[in-house]
């Protein structure tokens, strides 16, 4: 099979895994408290991750100060130090979102980082969008009026539910600290490799989640319960790794256009595996994703 098809595959399974992960954040959140989930997702992702590393790395085993200094820059730990902590608060907000509102209606936005990022990138990457990122803008936040209607009056373009509804300003919250952290982690790929530096941000996120989830002095819940965010984090982590081998084959556009399938995915399955009301919340989230691949495009 020609390893373009198998990179395009490979981007599709990396929205699936992210749909996954929406899904079962979700679900978790129906069986265990918050810090647990974050703790579970993220101890559940590192340690997938590690065993990749150390498969691709086998140096790391072997002599791994010599290895890992082989591999990253020096900038490498403030921009892991950066990520991190940035990280944990977005996943803080990311999971509150789906405790508070159904996944259907917080999901899509987080293609909201696509536009926050027309205005971070320049600052910290010093890349510009032409003009059709402009235009993704407009698709995007045409979208967001699309994702709720008024229940009585059938209107559309309901932007007041994202100033009534708590799960969708977490979620905001998420994709303005996702819009940073984005343009930290291509930094962050430059200073080292693509799997070394997603194995170490989830390694420090893991390790502050568990300190977090430590501070509030809940009892361990059983892993039963945990069993969402077990496949949560075991898809996060699936799923980043398989993003980070498609970006060595295809131009980055292509693959963040792909990915944002996500979105559209996990509205699709809410219904079904949720039994949540979609209503027209689809129809919002294909335009959102129609704005968000154009301004990946424009930035390609």
């Amino acid at each position: 099979m020609d390893l373009a098809l198998l990179a395009l595959l490979a981007a599709l399974v990396t929205a699936l895994c992210q749909s996954i992960t929406d899904l079962g954040t979700k679900a978790a959140t129906r069986t265990a408290d918050d810090r647990a989930i974050l703790a579970t997702q993220w101890g559940a992702g590192a340690l997938l991750l590690i065993a990749a590393c150390f498969v691709s790395y086998p140096g790391l085993l072997t002599a791994p100060r010599e290895t890992l200094a082989a591999l990253t820059r020096p900038d490498f730990w403030t921009l892991l130090l950066w990520s991190g902590a940035l990280n944990v608060v977005a996943y803080v907000f990311y999971i509150r979102a789906f405790r508070l509102s159904d996944a259907s209606l917080v999901a899509p936005l987080v293609l909201l980082t696509p536009v926050l990022m027309l205005v971070t990138s320049p600052i910290m990457t010093g890349e510009h969008a032409p003009p059709m990122g402009v235009f993704g803008v407009l698709f995007t936040m045409l979208g967001v009026g699309l994702l709720d209607v008024d229940q009585e009056s059938g209107r559309r373009f309901n932007f007041h539910v994202f100033a009534r509804d708590k799960g969708a300003r977490m979620m905001i919250g998420t994709a303005v600290i996702w819009s940073v952290t984005a343009n930290i982690d291509k930094l962050g790929v430059r200073a080292s490799t693509p799997l070394v530096w997603i194995t170490a941000v989830t390694i420090v996120i893991a390790l502050c989640s568990l300190a977090y989830w430590l501070a509030g002095r809940r009892a361990a819940p059983r892993v039963f319960a945990l069993r969402h965010a077990i496949a949560a984090g075991s898809a996060m982590a699936f799923g980043n790794t398989l993003q980070m081998w498609a970006l060595t084959i295809l131009f980055t556009p292509y693959v963040i256009a792909i990915k944002r399938l996500s979105a559209l995915f996990t509205v699709l399955a809410s219904g079904h595996v949720l039994k949540e009301e979609t209503g027209g919340r689809l129809l919002g989230a294909a335009v959102m994703l129609a704005g968000a691949v154009m301004i990946a495009l424009a930035r390609g």
